[in-house]
């Protein structure tokens, strides 16, 4: 019985490699997977009833690790070997959350953030962490979307960390992360916190849907004042609860106090104390309401998340009482609470206010934070950037966010970023672990195999690099590769030809270009574009600037890839490389539009720049798919029936159209 081993086996194109072998073969077919994310799981699997077959076997595995005499057993002699083979934000950082239509806007840490989501939403575990995948569109962070928007949270997922956490403190605010959690410099670019750039910060948020709440105007007073200046502390001795109120300024003591006796029905008194005045109110009623709603000592102090969801001339006072508490004229407010700070950079963001923000850490005195909104004249410590680094030794975590792969944390509304490709170029060590040390180690568990008739490694048209207009590279073409995941991809390819040139191996390689098919990552361009115009959304396609066209791409479905490998493993020579090209070019926007034909519906769309909002990237990939013509290879479909089968198959089975879950395996 042919056996045969894949790698990446439940991902997108590894499931329609599994399923062509097993309607089209008889063969014994193991998978090795990571199943981690990207992966989807064995969610996929499961859809094309591999469980159900007696003759696959699917392993959950690292194949980056050497394999181990067990597993090696485990998995036997193959003949076959398919290689498709190809961080994050601290758990005391605030995220800033709105739940419409009751819930309303929140400040949470991601700690807080991910213990309610598990309340309503299961999370799936693997072996690399946990995730919850969020439905619907009600649980919304704030993105760097059209400069500052709230945006549907897709998932959350999080990991244990153990090892440096860098800490960056700026004018702009604050950050905590992993060192190549990719964030935003000022300038839009990708960076990461090791190279400590000016960090990209939200100061305006576009319109947003807030519930309906109303205070007066005397009850925030009474809360800013307190919040600014107050305290709450019990008295053993007699047993009171007092609360406490100073201020050098007896009349505005006096207005407080009056406002508490006559919207809380509380008397009070003003003592002189060491350097200022002190309003006391001695009420457990309204003691308890203080500190479960505002803190009980200055360094713990907040405000109430409801303060978020006020209408804009409530939350204008708020602040202008916040400030005439803290007793500056000149635009500046200061608090030793890190929560109460994190809020306040979020308020200003509501109102549109600029302002800067900066830490002081003096010895003799606590750790504060001042904010300055008039922002001429000179402020301490605004031309200073300081980079700390932290043991960390907990959760980290990451959101993905729909139609935007950014999110704002931490103090100042901070933009960070996270996205599959775009991680390479901030953080290459996973791709090259996975493209060069897992093919290793690959190559070496497949030197074991006397029977092996073929090694088939799987790249990509990236390695070429950018093609002009009317260049289609061929398959022995010179690299040019241009960013950090096709360059390891790249590399795999080199390694995989000079085992065959030392050892004898049976390699042949392939190059693909744009994949599409059903179960594919909704993420992806063909599923997102379906999921927009089903919904009447509008759609996003880049394009160059200069020359106003889209991107574009020779497109091809994962089932002729897998029925294009099934014609190499006896047509191919070993230590060649085929193209399996598509048979047309498409531009992006011909394809939107093309899938809007087949719904019978219009297309929304906007022109975006692909290079500013995918730096590394290239607009236009182009293969030469001659030769694997010229050997007889005919695709079973036309790209139009491959592309209208895959769209009407989404609609009739809607859930991969949603963010899917990924499982550990039993």
């Amino acid at each position: 019985m042919t056996r045969v081993l894949i790698t990446g086996g439940a991902g997108f194109i590894g499931h329609h490699l599994v399923n062509h072998f097993l309607l089209n073969t008889d063969w014994d077919i193991v998978v090795l997977d990571k199943l981690n994310y990207a992966s989807s799981g064995l969610d996929r699997l499961r859809d094309i009833n591999v469980f159900e077959e007696n003759r696959v076997l699917v392993l959950a595995t690292d194949f980056t690790n050497p394999i181990e005499e067990g597993l090696e057993k485990e998995i036997g002699n193959v003949e076959y070997v398919f290689h498709l083979g190809a961080e994050s934000i601290t758990e005391d950082t605030y995220v800033p959350i709105q739940s419409t239509p009751r819930v309303g806007t929140k400040l949470l840490t991601f700690g807080e953030l991910w213990d309610r989501l598990s309340r309503f939403y299961a999370s799936n575990k693997t072996e690399k962490g946990e995730a919850i995948f969020l439905k619907g569109r009600q649980v919304k962070a704030l993105s760097f979307y059209n400069g500052g928007q709230w945006m549907p949270i897709v998932a959350i997922t999080r990991h244990k960390y153990n090892g440096k956490i860098i800490r960056l403190r700026q004018k702009w605010g604050e950050i905590k992360a992993t060192p190549n959690h990719s964030i935003y410099s000022a300038n839009l670019e990708l960076s990461n916190p090791q190279k400590n750039p000016d960090l990209l910060a939200i100061r305006k948020i576009n319109g947003y849907k807030k519930r309906e709440i109303s205070v007066t105007k005397d009850f925030l007073e009474i809360l800013a004042a307190y919040i600014t200046e107050g305290n709450a502390t019990f008295n053993k001795a007699n047993g009171s609860y007092i609360v406490e109120i100073g201020q050098a300024d007896m009349p505005w003591l006096e207005n407080i106090g009056e406002k508490i006796k006559f919207n809380v029905g509380c008397n009070f008194n003003i003592v002189q104390g060491n350097g200022a005045l002190h309003l006391q109110v001695s009420n457990k009623k309204f003691f308890n309401y203080l500190i479960k709603t505002c803190g009980k000592y200055c360094d713990g102090k907040f405000f109430p998340d409801w303060i978020f969801d006020l209408d804009y001339e409530s939350q204008l006072f708020f602040w202008e009482k916040l400030l005439e508490g803290d007793g500056t004229e000149d635009g500046r407010y200061s608090t030793t609470s890190y929560k109460l700070a994190n809020q306040i950079g979020l308020l200003l963001s509501l109102l549109g206010i600029e302002y800067k923000v900066w830490e002081y850490n003096r010895e003799g005195y606590k750790r504060s934070w001042e904010f300055k909104t008039q922002l001429s004249g000179n402020h301490h410590g605004q031309n200073i950037k300081i980079k700390e680094e932290i043991e960390y030794d907990g959760w980290v975590y990451d959101l993905e966010i729909e139609k935007s792969h950014n999110f704002a944390c931490g103090l100042g509304n901070i933009v960070c970023h996270n996205t599959h490709v775009d991680n390479s170029i901030v953080n290459p060590e996973p791709f090259v672990m996975s493209n060069v040390v897992g093919t290793m180690r690959l190559l070496d568990f497949a030197r074991k195999n006397d029977n092996l008739k073929k090694f088939l490694y799987f790249s990509t048209d990236e390695v070429f690099g950018p093609a002009p207009q009317g260049i289609n590279y061929k398959e022995w073409d010179r690299y040019n590769s241009t960013n950090p995941y096709s360059a390891s991809k790249a590399g795999g390819e080199e390694l995989s030809l000079a085992y065959a040139n030392t050892y004898g191996l049976p390699i042949i390689i392939t190059h693909t270009m744009n994949v599409f098919g059903e179960r594919q990552h909704p993420e992806k361009f063909i599923p997102k574009i379906i999921n927009k115009v089903l919904n009447n959304e509008t759609a996003t396609i880049h394009s160059d600037p200069s020359k106003t066209i889209p991107g574009s791409r020779f497109w091809v479905h994962a089932r002729n890839v897998a029925a294009a490998v099934m014609f190499l493993l006896d047509k191919s020579k070993n230590r060649d490389k085929y193209n399996i090209v598509g048979e047309k070019e498409v531009n992006n926007l011909e394809m939107a539009k093309f899938v809007a034909n087949v719904l019978g519906k219009e297309l929304k769309y906007d022109m975006v720049d692909f290079h500013s909002s995918r730096p590394g990237h290239d607009l236009r990939y182009a293969l030469d798919g001659t030769k694997l013509k010229e050997m007889g290879w005919k695709f079973p479909l036309t790209f139009e029936q491959s592309l209208q089968k895959t769209i009407l198959w989404s609609i009739k089975n809607s859930k991969w159209l949603e963010t899917k879950t990924y499982t550990k395996s039993k």
